[in-house]
């Protein structure tokens, strides 16, 4: 009996540790894209600048860094990529992103650097687990956002 005490204990011990094991830390996904655009450098990066006041409202999106003589701008932002069935639990990434541009063309870089779940009852709380799903989600979520950047600098000024 006490051999079979011991085995249980044992056996639940062992299936702890490789439970935890088989648990990898988040490692953060990299997204680059490169879009061709007619425009000088200096045109480009005055609309991408324009652009991230526009797009990046919320006060968890900020620019970090611009710099109008290299055309880089590197902030971060949030955006939500979902929800659960039932609409309770709310999906968001937080990313970093970085926009270097040159003339005719402009490089787009964003580093998903974490997940995180919302809901009423536990606020807002880090993804530890990462489906392969869902960083799909992520990835279609900043091709959008590239989508809209690049329709944002094709458009002509407003001549009001």
């Amino acid at each position: 009996m006490l051999n079979k005490k011991c085995a249980l204990i044992f056996s639940v011990i062992l299936l702890s540790v490789s439970a935890c094991k088989a648990t990898q830390p988040y490692t953060p996904v990299v997204v680059t894209n490169v879009v061709e655009i007619e425009k000088s450098q200096a045109d480009i990066y005055n609309k991408v600048r324009q652009w991230f006041s526009e797009y990046f409202v919320s006060g968890e999106s900020v620019i970090d860094y611009e710099d109008a003589a290299t055309g880089t701008i590197i902030g971060n932002g949030v955006a939500s990529i979902g929800s659960d069935p039932f609409g309770i639990i709310q999906y968001k990434i937080h990313f970093s992103i970085r926009v270097d541009t040159k003339d005719g063309k402009f490089k787009i870089e964003y580093k998903i650097n974490k997940h995180t779940n919302s809901d009423s009852t536990n606020g807002t709380y880090n993804v530890a687990h990462i489906t392969e799903d869902r960083n799909n989600l992520a990835k279609q979520e900043v091709e959008k956002i590239t989508a809209n950047l690049e329709k944002y600098l094709k458009q002509g000024s407003s001549s009001w």
